[in-house]
């Protein structure tokens, strides 16, 4: 199964093999849509218009487009495999079939095929919306491709069971960095972590955002029960976000140890980044990490950069299982509801959490009070030592900070 998806996408159509014999088209144009093909290559009409819809309304991201025409694309194969449906053209089995093989399908997912809840459920979801926003629904004035729609009783899957969030611990966050030996993307996986980026957002994060952060991390403030002026252990740093449902961004204030600020900005005096960042213009356009090539990062490279970090790790006996980019974000969620120094309490702990990871909602927030058992008894006992998340940071780059010589190419 191939899933395609674009939006607004440059295309020069003058490269069309429909050129090949005689000039048939030419001219730039931007294409937004979706085709999601079978094992054979042939295009699925129905599942393609409909996710070329939503893509085109912004009703999904891309990401979410692509996901769903993966869904889709299973749940194709499966409807194939059936001899009832072989006769049907492509994907007007998606048409034919009863309720009772769409309730079979889900129901081999979660019995045999040992999926998780979520990952059902999520597939699920995804019929739901084909069925009820295309092929049950008039589109443009037709009629309906489907008279009964299978979910006028409910979806076929139970609601996901709530589990513990696994968040990267710092031990983990550790043999990451060390497996690493180019400082620059050591500094970058400690950023990740210490500020809950999620990976299509680190190539929004911009000189500025650091520029700014630093810029508060140098103020003083006044205390009643101090006789200096005390430093913030922590700033606000400006994420724009990343482009989500509706192709809009969700911008918010995060919070960075002022360790890890001081980090990064060793690494923008380098010469290697200042050689890179030349070829830009304002510290607002400038990226905050260049990969290899002087380039923002992509979502993509972020994901190959922990492959690469994870594979060293496990083969060194240092972490016992993967570690994904997202799992930093979680282990941001459990350093923050840990450290001492930030709210007074627990809830006021959550509350930041919400915000600094960008929640929509404190319900999203609230998975996290699963909380793992290390931390639990730290919570419940007043005599247990606790390291605030700053010391945290600040003891991390004690140990993993290397020099940037001007001969390092990363």
């Amino acid at each position: 199964m191939k899933v395609v998806a674009a939006r607004a996408e440059v295309l020069d159509l003058g490269e069309s093999l429909l050129n090949e014999v005689s000039l048939t088209t030419e001219g730039v144009v931007r294409v937004t849509g979706c085709g999601v093909f079978d094992d054979d290559e042939r295009l699925l009409p129905h599942v393609s218009c409909f996710l070329s819809e939503r893509a085109s309304t912004d009703g999904l991201s891309i990401k979410s487009v692509k996901t769903y025409g993966h869904n889709l694309g299973y749940i194709y194969d499966f409807l194939q495999s059936r001899p009832e449906l072989q006769s049907c053209k492509l994907d007007e089995a998606f048409i034919d079939a009863g309720t009772h093989i769409y309730r079979e399908y889900f129901r081999s997912l979660i019995e045999e095929s040992d999926l998780e809840s979520a990952t059902a459920r999520n597939r699920d979801a995804t019929l739901m919306s084909f069925m009820a926003n295309y092929l049950c629904a008039s589109v443009d004035g037709r009629a309906p491709l489907r008279q009964s729609n299978p979910y006028d009783r409910g979806m076929f899957t139970p609601s996901p069971k709530s589990k513990l969030i696994e968040g990267c611990s710092t031990e983990e966050l550790m043999a990451l960095i060390e497996s690493t030996p180019y400082e620059r993307e050591r500094c970058l996986v400690q950023f990740i972590f210490d500020v809950g980026l999620r990976r299509s957002e680190v190539e929004f994060v911009s000189l500025k955002n650091v520029l700014d952060a630093l810029k508060f991390s140098k103020a003083k403030f006044i205390s009643q029960d101090e006789e200096f002026p005390l430093h913030v252990d922590y700033c606000p740093i400006w994420i724009s976000g990343s482009k989500g449902r509706g192709n809009q961004r969700k911008a918010r204030y995060s919070i960075v140890s002022r360790a890890t600020l001081e980090r990064v900005k060793r690494y923008h005096d380098s010469l290697v980044y200042r050689t890179h960042s030349r070829k830009y213009g304002k510290p607002e356009d400038t990226p905050a990490f260049f990969n290899t090539h002087g380039e923002a990062f992509s979502a993509r490279a972020i994901s190959s950069l922990f492959e690469r970090l994870c594979e060293r790790a496990l083969a060194a006996n240092r972490i016992a299982r993967p570690i994904s980019p997202h799992k930093l974000r979680h282990g941001n969620a459990y350093a923050i509801l840990s450290s001492p120094d930030l709210g007074t309490d627990y809830l006021e702990r959550l509350t930041i959490t919400s915000k600094s990871l960008g929640h929509a909602h404190l319900s999203t927030t609230e998975k996290y009070n699963q909380i793992a058992m290390d931390l639990y008894r730290k919570l419940l006992d007043d005599n247990a030592i606790t390291v605030t998340r700053a010391q945290e940071m600040e003891a991390l780059i004690v140990k993993t900070w290397l020099r940037i010589r001007p001969s390092d190419r990363k």
